[in-house]
C-alpha cells in the first residue's frame, strides 16, 4: 500500500504538497480506493466516519430543492477534500456527493483526519485557506441560488462564468441550476433567439454580456 501511495502522490503535484508533512503514521492509515462513475456517493443529512481526498476525477457537491432537483454548490477536482467539516464538527454531511467522473481517492478515519491537523501545523494552515476558498466560492454564488425561475439562475451563471472566462456547456448548466433537461432547451433556445448566446456543438457562449445582464435585471 506504501509503495501504491508513493506511486500516486508521484504522479500528483497537488497531493505533494498536502501530504509533504504529512507525520509517518497518518500517511500508512490512507487507503487507496477507486470508483466508477455515480459509485462514490454520500448523502445530505447522513453521518459518515471518514475523511476523502480527491487524487483524480471529479465530484458534484449538491443540494437537493423543494422540488426534487439536484442543484449544485460546486464541482471539486483533485486535491479536493470531502466529509473534512463534517469530521471537525462530527456533523452529518451538509451536502450530498456523488462523482461525475470515475475518481480515486484516499480515504482516512475521521479520527485520525483530526490527529493529522493538529500534528501537522502546515497542513492546518493549508486547510483553512482551503475552507476560506469554499466560503467564498459559495458567498459569491448565493445570489444564483436565491433566485425563484431557472431562467434567472441559467443566466445569472452565464454570466458568472463569462465573466471569469470559464467554458459552459450544457451539462454544467444543467447541474447548476434546478430544473429539467427540457425546460433547459427552452431556456437555451428563448436565450439564442434573442442573439445573446449561441451554441456551438455542446458549448455555450455569451455574445452580448450587456444585454444579457439587462434581461436578468428586467426579469427580476
Amino acid at each position: 500500500m506504501m509503495n501504491d501511495l508513493a506511486a500516486l502522490v508521484a504522479q500528483e503535484p497537488a497531493l505533494q504538497q498536502l501530504l509533504r508533512t504529512c507525520p509517518l503514521h497518518i500517511i500508512n492509515a490512507f487507503q487507496i480506493e477507486h470508483y466508477a462513475v455515480d459509485e462514490f456517493q454520500f448523502d445530505q443529512g447522513t453521518q459518515y466516519d471518514n475523511t476523502y481526498i480527491l487524487a483524480a476525477g471529479k465530484v458534484k457537491i449538491y443540494l437537493m430543492s423543494a422540488g426534487g432537483k439536484a442543484v449544485a454548490l460546486d464541482i471539486y477536482e483533485k486535491g479536493a477534500f470531502i466529509g473534512e467539516q463534517e469530521a471537525l464538527l462530527d456533523k452529518p454531511n451538509s451536502a450530498s456527493v456523488v462523482n461525475l467522473t470515475p475518481v480515486t481517492v484516499l480515504r482516512i478515519p475521521n479520527e485520525l483526519f483530526k490527529i493529522w491537523l493538529k500534528e501537522d501545523q502546515q497542513f492546518s494552515q493549508k486547510l483553512i485557506a482551503n475552507l476560506a476558498a469554499q466560503i467564498y466560492t459559495l458567498t459569491n454564488r448565493t445570489e444564483r441560488y436565491s433566485l425563484h425561475s431557472a431562467l434567472d439562475q441559467a443566466i445569472s451563471y452565464l454570466i458568472w462564468a463569462t465573466r471569469r472566462n470559464q467554458v459552459v456547456t450544457r451539462t454544467n448548466l444543467l447541474n447548476e441550476i434546478d430544473t429539467s433537461s427540457r425546460n433547459l432547451n427552452r431556456i437555451i433556445k428563448q436565450l439564442r433567439d434573442l442573439d445573446v448566446i449561441t451554441v456551438d456543438k455542446s458549448q455555450i457562449v455569451v455574445t452580448d454580456l450587456p444585454q444579457l445582464i439587462t434581461i436578468l435585471r428586467n426579469e427580476g
